[in-house]
């Protein structure tokens, strides 16, 4: 069946991050700036409550599907720490700023963007984000390549995190085809596990040579390669 559409995940994918998938190492420097940006000098114990909230909502500690929005996460920090509502968006900022500082593209990215442009599919994202992320921070990071996409999802606008279908169905709807015509490339175990659900041909970026076997139809090691699936 001809492929009328490319999507693809983000983290690790389209956007190198400096950080561990896992951010609890830097929660206590992250907190700092978050302590910095709010104007209140956090103690010992409010760091401690912090983090074990951070943690609670930690998905490389505790999987879920269902995601939960940044509001419900730092709401319960502040009420943990006894800080005012009124300083959520500075922590968020502070918070997410933290992590994305070093974000930027791959080198592949926009060649392949482009190319896929010049064969008319239709080009979709569909990505989880850490700890509700907003999507004007998750946007942030794809703002030189963003005019590429179709169409853009984050875990925050489905509600589900992958495996969940619900992400991948959306971008099928969206693109009225069938799972069969649209390839999803992905660098986790939860991208290949997604797309095979469904029956979406999964391709498994594996930009370090790990090799990995988890069922995906296709693995590549540059982003470039999808250009020889068609």
């Amino acid at each position: 069946m001809k492929i009328k559409a490319v999507s693809f995940d983000i983290g690790d994918t389209l956007v190198k991050y400096n950080n561990p998938l896992n951010w609890k190492s830097l929660y206590e420097p992250a907190l700092k700036q978050v302590s910095k940006q709010c104007g209140f000098p956090f103690s010992n114990e409010m760091t401690q409550a912090a983090i074990a909230v951070l943690m609670k909502y930690n998905t490389r500690e505790n999987p879920r599907e269902y995601e939960v929005t940044s509001k419900v996460i730092f709401t319960e920090i502040l009420d943990a720490i006894n800080l005012p509502h009124d300083v959520l968006d500075i922590a968020k900022n502070a918070f997410y700023g933290f992590f994305q500082a070093d974000a930027v593209c791959y080198d592949d990215v926009v060649d392949t963007l482009n190319y896929l442009k010049s064969t008319k599919l239709q080009i979709g994202a569909s990505t989880d984000v850490a700890y509700g992320m907003d999507n004007c921070f998750v946007l942030k990071d794809i703002a030189t390549i963003h005019n590429y996409f179709d169409l853009v999802l984050t875990s925050v606008d489905v509600g589900y995190r992958k495996p969940n279908s619900a992400g991948f169905l959306m971008l099928l709807k969206a693109f009225d085809i069938s799972p069969p015509e649209m390839i999803y490339v992905g660098n986790e175990q939860k991208d290949i596990d997604g797309s095979n659900a469904l029956g979406i041909v999964s391709v498994l970026i594996d930009r370090k040579g790990a090799s990995p076997d988890w069922g995906q139809k296709y693995t590549i090691q540059s982003l470039l390669d999808i250009r020889k699936l068609f």
